[in-house]
């Protein structure tokens, strides 16, 4: 580099390497790897870095969803969705802190990204047969703004394939067995039909041909198939990867450009000169408590989701270079209820608010004083925002329910029989709590028995009504997808009152953060002033939420990731912005 360096300079060593690139990425996450590709993909030369021994982050273990307003798939199938319902359902939801400008640029990239990666990569999405998380809100869908990465073949990467991160230990079966959804049932009851059967033998056999040369099952789902995909496609290209690498500090021109970064590979330290650009995709800081301090002092919590490297190094490498954090959210995060169980050996785990309890009929949410406090079927963020409103974070709150519902549906990381054949190992641990009666098990819970019995005794009297005059429990669509309960009047009501019972302490947890490193449509980070610093571009949660801390669909995560990714790529390239309707824009 013939320009002066305005870095730390006790941070150079006369032995450091240097190398130089087009555009480095950090980060392996959605929005690192959309960069990476769109990068790649158009003859850029590209290092992307990450510090674990495995790619992916928390995307790896995410449900690899989309939301994707208006996307290509919908519009083929005739689902009525436009840009113009796409901000009004937004500006709605968003209210005051919706912007258009920003807004506009996720809506025009989401859909030329998918468009573009699905066309020149590996990823194949496919439209979910969800709701948006508040479908009667103005230009709500029933349908079609959520995406999910298409089922992979993990033996296509070979030995690579141990290089994608595996999704949570306890979600999988035998150890490394990925099951979708709509298979639940066939292995909770494999001799219920001869179709089921038959799909969870073939599932089984090919699982154990698996296990012979890999560590896990290959028929891969989800997050861990999108990042499986997205490695497929860069190692078609000339993309380097580099991992157990971290990320120290960015290099700064005398004019103020970024110019690229210092590095640890190993224990060697790397100069990397990138030419066109620096993307952060470090994934936030849900694990740094310093900054959890600084930035959710209104929503204390102590659980997260997110990848255990996720603490800020690249939010913290921007403030160091003059970027500015945008801090004027709804919420600094994205929120689910979890509960917390310790092993043997001391350790604690976050057992997030699954798909198969989540909002089923026959449990019900009580604050600490014995009372319902929100809509259970409703969207994960959006019970514990409930919780925040109450100024209750901190208290945290329990799922009630009876032995019907815990053998059906499980509970937190109890099982449905025959999954979990018993209860009594998570009572005796104290993960559950159990009570004969409702008044024994308030007594356990800390709560006021006459309080609790009330609760219960109005709750279950909605369930004979089928009208829940509290919290309109089952009055959407959002919430009939968690409905099971046809015998009753309300299929998202249904009893609490078949003995014992059982309570499960609920405390917040985040999915990643919202707020971040602030960011234009481009995704160029800007500085306190606003000012545009050169060089430098962040996406994903690196980057803070265009949803302002909101939860619109499922998939808003990364959506935006990819999103911006692909907008920091093309920038970093001197493309123009996508508009809306481009199929190739990188070729324009």
């Amino acid at each position: 580099m013939s320009d002066k360096l305005s870095m730390n300079e006790s941070e150079a060593d006369a032995n450091d390497e240097n190398i130089t690139v087009d555009l480095l990425v950090v980060g392996s996450g959605a929005g690192g790897l959309a960069a990476a590709m769109v990068a790649a993909k158009h003859g850029a030369k590209v290092l992307l870095v990450e510090k674990g021994s495995q790619l992916g982050g928390t995307t790896a273990t995410s449900g690899g969803v989309l939301w994707i307003p208006d996307n290509d798939h919908a519009r083929k199938q005739g689902l009525g969705d436009s840009s113009a319902k796409s901000h009004n359902y937004l500006r709605h939801e968003l209210k005051s802190f919706y912007c258009k400008n920003m807004i506009e640029a996720f809506l025009r990239n989401g859909n030329a990204a998918v468009a573009y990666l699905e066309e020149h990569t590996d990823l194949k999405f496919d439209v979910l047969a969800w709701p948006d998380y508040h479908p009667s809100q103005v230009d709500g869908m029933l349908k079609g703004r959520s995406m999910v990465t298409r089922p992979f073949n993990g033996r296509l990467l070979g030995k690579d394939f141990n290089l994608v991160r595996p999704p949570v230990h306890r979600l999988m079966i035998l150890g490394g067995l990925m099951v979708q959804a709509d298979e639940i049932s066939y292995f909770l009851n494999p001799f219920a039909t001869i179709k089921a059967f038959r799909h969870v033998v073939m599932k089984m056999a090919k699982y154990a041909i698996d296990r012979v040369q890999f560590p896990r099952g290959t028929d891969i789902r989800y997050g861990n198939a999108l990042v499986a995909r997205s490695l497929l496609t860069l190692r078609k290209t000339d993309a380097q990867i580099w991992l157990k690498t971290r990320f120290k500090s960015l290099l700064l021109r005398q004019d103020g450009r970024v110019v690229g970064a210092l590095v640890m590979r190993g224990e060697k330290q790397v100069r990397v000169y990138a030419s066109k650009g620096v993307v952060l995709a470090t994934g936030g800081f849900p694990h740094n408590i310093k900054l959890r301090e600084q930035y959710f002092s209104k929503f204390p919590h102590a659980h997260t989701a997110a990848f255990d490297g996720n603490v800020g190094d690249g939010l913290n490498a921007a403030t160091a270079v003059g970027a500015a954090v945008d801090t004027d959210l709804r919420s600094p995060g994205l929120w689910s209820p979890a509960s917390s169980m310790k092993a043997a050996d001391g350790s604690v785990s976050t057992i997030m608010y699954g798909y198969l309890d989540r909002g089923r009929p026959g449990c019900i949410a009580i604050d600490p004083d014995g009372k319902r406090f929100v809509n259970e079927s409703n969207s994960y963020h959006d019970i514990i925002m409930a919780l925040y409103d109450q100024n209750r974070g901190k208290d945290g709150y329990y799922f009630i329910c009876d032995r019907r519902f815990i053998r059906k549906y499980g509970l937190g990381a109890v099982r449905p029989f025959p999954i979990s054949p018993s209860v009594k190992p998570f009572v005796r641990s104290g993960y559950l709590l159990e009570g004969k009666t409702i008044e024994e098990l308030a007594g356990r819970v800390g709560v006021d028995q006459a309080v609790l019995a009330a609760t219960l005794d109005r709750y279950n009297s909605f369930t004979r009504t089928g009208n829940d005059l509290d919290f309109g429990r089952g009055t959407n669509a959002y919430n009939w997808q968690y409905a099971s309960a046809p015998q009753y009047p309300n299929a998202n009501l249904a009893p609490i009152d078949n003995g014992p019972f059982y309570a499960l302490k609920i405390e917040p947890a985040t999915l990643g953060t919202s707020v971040g490193i602030m960011a234009d449509d481009r995704s160029r980070v800007l500085d306190t002033q606003g000012r545009i610093i050169p060089g430098l571009y962040a996406c994903g949660n690196e980057r803070s939420s265009v949803f302002r801390g909101f939860y619109p669909g499922g998939g808003c995560t990364l959506g935006p990731a990819i999103a911006f990714g692909y907008a920091a790529a093309r920038d970093a390239l001197g493309h123009k912005p996508a508009f809306e309707g481009d199929k190739n824009p990188l070729d324009s």
